[in-house]
């Protein structure tokens, strides 16, 4: 399909005219579409108005037509009256004072006069700011629900919750005597108008009244409550309070300086009201009940970091007590262990807090190097790893003296750990031969790059040593990192050799060098160039002579090279 040539404007005046008016005729319908747009909506917004402006002009032309029709029903009967004044005035003076005195009460108190007219007009306006003005009063005042019982209003109460709570306290004091008496209500709720002279009642206040109104033996007292639920009454909440606080100030005397506060868990509270005789309870008794304690037996798991003595300590024991439970431990103690051991429960626990600094240890990491120490693919732990160590400050909570809880204050490394380093090995200098197979310990490394076993330690001959042929030129390597004892000529017969110190006093030596890289007192690593290959000294051709020597006495090399072996 051949492709659309359009033409150049710039070339084509024809076209170019063609273009501006195409583009001048799109500006008009767009002016067109917007001029539409905006008359739809103005004119709608005036069509809006002026029916507005026609229904108000309606209503007044209406009311005007009733206002001019109840003027001329009002002026009617006076110009007739009018007419009467001036027909008596012709007749004389006591007719013309008879129809004046007529039309003045016609006018003020006719069927169309002014006051029944005003009347008539002003009576819904009075009415209207009359309702407005007692829904103002209405909602200016407070209201609140009155509670009765038996058509007894026993109190003003935010909501009926506050009765049911009330209702909830009678039923527990009585629960706490012997008495079968049951104690029913039927509340009968009203809204009414409560002034800044009336008050709220509690709970506690209608729980009182409807004690009264039971009709039942009464006295004043306190109540004793835990945590919010009754236990019974007392008539000297004194007596309950220094008792009490004389127990925790005994409990505290036989803790250790550490301690920072001894309290009671549960919050002991006391309310002042009236409750049946029958339930109050001497104070003595009340003590007893408060600080009760009872003993009963567990067990206990043994972990990895307990001990006897933080066992017992643990559990408010003696190791004596742990130890006359657990005969066992004196010659067998081990983590999984399952103990008995005493547990103390009071029917107040006590607690206490103590501040103390725990040591504790950091796992460490490991990271892994590469060493020529190593042949190339062997992995081995080249460094051991260290613990590093932790001191926090930490408040320790024991309640009923066992530990319930640890809060770490703050902490501080006191050591940092050092990671275990895994070497992996990057030795790859091996015998050119696959099937050249050594069974050694593998403490040193193969030397030469390549090459074959040409002779073997001992012998006929006593070989000092191990020889590897290879190539004039080939490297030879460091068997294990150490520092060099001697390098360079040897006129014993090693030619040019290197002799390395290792730090467990093992010798190893490399002889017939063509040429010597090392210098004597460098430090050298494992697998690093310290020669290369050569015939010279007593050599009858290319190979290293290596030699592995403990206190100067030559051990057989191939019992510390392992390659090519599983």
């Amino acid at each position: 399909m051949a492709r659309k040539q359009y033409p150049d404007p710039r070339t084509d005046k024809k076209s170019f005219g063609e273009l501006m008016v195409r583009i001048g005729m799109m500006v008009l319908h767009s002016l067109r579409a917007v001029i539409r747009i905006l008359w739809f909506f103005i004119g709608g917004f005036f069509r809006m108005l002026w029916y507005m402006l026609c229904q108000i002009g309606r209503f007044f032309k209406l009311n005007w037509l009733g206002m001019r029709h109840a003027i001329r029903e009002h002026n009617r009967p006076t110009q007739e009256m009018l007419r009467d004044v001036q027909h008596a005035r012709r007749e004389g003076t006591g007719s013309f004072l008879s129809s004046v005195g007529k039309l003045l009460a016609g006018w003020l108190l006719g069927e169309h006069g002014l006051f029944r007219t005003g009347f008539n007009y002003v009576l819904p306006v009075i009415s209207i700011v009359f309702l407005i003005g007692v829904i103002h009063y209405g909602f200016g005042l407070d209201y609140a629900l009155a509670v009765s019982v038996s058509g007894e209003e026993i109190g003003i109460v935010s909501g009926e919750n506050v009765f049911e709570e009330a209702r909830e306290e009678v039923r527990q004091r009585i629960e706490l005597t012997d008495s079968e008496t049951e104690l029913s209500y039927n509340p009968v709720y009203t809204l009414r108008i409560v002034s800044d002279e009336d008050s709220y009642a509690t709970a506690q206040t209608i729980a009182d009244r409807l004690l009264i109104s039971s009709h039942e033996e009464l006295g004043d007292a306190y109540g004793v409550y835990v945590d919010g639920e009754f236990v019974g009454a007392v008539e000297d909440k004194d007596a309950i309070i220094k008792a009490m606080n004389d127990g925790l100030a005994k409990y505290a005397a036989g803790l250790d300086d550490m301690v920072n506060e001894v309290y009671y868990t549960k919050s002991i509270t006391y309310q002042e009201g009236i409750y049946l005789k029958e339930s109050l309870t001497p104070e003595e008794q009340m003590v007893r009940k408060l600080t009760a304690t009872t003993v009963e037996e567990s067990r206990y798991v043994v972990r990895k970091s307990d001990s006897p003595q933080l066992i017992a300590a643990t559990h408010g024991m003696t190791e004596k007590e742990l130890l006359r439970l657990n005969p066992r431990i004196e010659r067998f103690f081990k983590e999984g262990m399952l103990l008995k051991v005493y547990t103390y429960s009071r029917a107040i626990p006590i607690a206490y807090t103590k501040t103390m600094n725990v040591t504790s240890y950091i796992n460490y990491g490991s990271v892994k190097v590469e060493t020529s120490a190593l042949n190339l693919g062997v992995e081995k732990v080249i460094s051991k790893g260290v613990l590093g160590e932790r001191t926090s400050e930490v408040l320790v909570t024991y309640v009923d003296d066992t530990e319930s809880s640890r809060e770490i204050l703050s902490t501080a490394i006191t050591k940092r750990p050092v990671p275990e380093q895994i070497g992996i090995g990057t030795y790859k200098a091996e015998p050119a031969s696959s099937k050249t197979v050594l069974s050694g310990s593998g403490k040193f490394g193969w030397p030469v790059n390549g090459g074959y076993i040409s002779d073997h330690f001992g012998g006929e001959r006593r070989h000092k040593g191990l020889d590897i042929a290879a190539p004039t030129g080939t490297e030879i390597y460091a068997a294990e990192g150490g520092t060099v004892y001697r390098a360079g000529w040897n006129s014993g017969g090693y030619g040019n050799y290197v002799i390395i110190d290792h730090p467990d006093g093992y010798r190893t030596l490399y002889g017939h060098a063509s040429s010597v890289v090392a210098y004597e007192g460098q430090v050298v690593e494992k697998g690093q160039l310290i020669a290369y290959v050569g015939s010279t000294g007593d050599s009858t051709g290319p190979h290293c002579h290596f030699e592995v020597r403990i206190n100067n006495i030559c051990q057989n090399p191939e019992d510390y090279l392992r390659v090519n072996a599983d």
